[in-house]
């Protein structure tokens, strides 16, 4: 009958491979700028709080809200940089992928992104444990303390809830976007060897 000649599946395979990866790595780092977004909104507003909240109207039978007088702001400074560096590195990347390079071949390029990811990779785990750990260690930093402090009795408790629930939010988000830069840079490493 018809004789109708079907591409083979090698004649469509790599640039139906290197266009999907592509679409997917353009959507992972669109990811990446979002969750360092959202870090860096949740930290700021945590901030926010604790600095914009002294002076509140008491109820009947509540206490001042009071933060302790040496809080220490330095596991969620450290993670607000680390959000603020990657958040600056990924929209960077983005704008550099709409401008083509024709000086370096492809495979140079994908090599540098992976390095940058690799990085940012490194920065994320770097700020994660340091928020941990330092938050774990000190006593009156401003996650412990708000976590410790979110059912005494007083006009913040609804505002040390907020710090709290926001700091662990912020800390899963940050959990979140150095997966999806490790997806963006085993998307670079397969489309590198395909």
């Amino acid at each position: 009958f018809l004789s109708v000649r079907l591409p083979m599946f090698s004649d469509v395979a790599p640039g139906w491979q290197s266009h999907w990866l592509s679409r997917l790595r353009s959507a992972l780092r669109l990811l990446v700028v979002v969750l360092s977004g959202a870090v860096i909104v949740f930290l700021v507003h945590t901030l926010e709080i604790r600095r914009g909240n002294r002076y509140l109207d008491l109820r009947k039978g509540e206490l001042p809200m009071t933060w302790p007088a040496r809080t220490n702001l330095y596991p969620t400074l450290i993670l607000l940089i680390v959000a603020i560096g990657n958040f600056i590195a990924s929209v960077t990347n983005i704008a550099l992928a709409f401008r083509r390079s024709f000086r370096r071949p492809a495979r140079t390029n994908n090599l540098l992104r992976m390095v940058g990811g690799c990085f940012g990779i490194t920065m994320w785990a770097a700020g994660l444990t340091a928020f941990t750990l330092l938050d774990k260690k000190n006593k009156a930093s401003l996650g412990r303390y708000s976590c410790t402090n979110q059912n005494v009795m007083s006009n913040g408790r609804y505002q040390y809830r907020a710090v709290c629930e926001e700091q662990g939010v912020a800390f899963y988000i940050a959990i979140a976007a150095a997966a999806t830069e490790l997806a963006v840079v085993v998307s670079l490493a397969t489309s590198s060897y395909l």
